[in-house]
């Protein structure tokens, strides 16, 4: 007889973007990107894309790729960039930054709940917190 692995009915990715050119962004925070795409890489597209600079704080102690709770990907992704507060919301209103949020659920019962501290802290940066939902089958 073999066990199933429940998956749960709701993950969360969690990330922090601007809109600009990689390059410029990572050297103003001193941190490489998760995600990037370049004015360079759109040379080769047929419908051009907007550059952008994504951080998840992949390869950091404690990231995970997929959270079950929204609440802890935020306050570990807070946690690694608080001392970079003051640069990250000059460069949000420069470059279009926000909280980019992925929710991915095999079924429309619930979703995430942020308690008004956190959302407090999150919205201390000046930028838009960005939820966007996904359905994924179970299988």
């Amino acid at each position: 007889m073999t066990q199933q692995k429940k998956v749960p009915n709701h993950v969360y990715t969690v990330e922090l973007r601007f809109l600009g050119e990689p390059s410029e962004i990572s050297d103003r925070l001193n941190l490489k990107p998760s995600n990037s795409f370049s004015k360079k890489q759109n040379q080769k597209m047929k419908r051009p894309r907007r550059p952008y600079w994504g951080y998840s704080g992949r390869g950091e102690a404690g990231y995970l790729r997929k959270w079950e709770s929204l609440g802890d990907g935020l306050k570990f992704l807070l946690e690694i960039l608080r001392s970079r507060k003051s640069e990250i919301i000059a460069i949000g209103h420069q470059f279009d930054g926000h909280w980019w949020c992925g929710h991915f659920q095999s079924s429309f019962n619930g979703g995430p709940t942020l308690s008004p501290q956190l959302l407090a802290e999150v919205g201390s940066y000046e930028m838009p917190l960005c939820i966007d939902d996904y359905h994924v089958s179970e299988e």
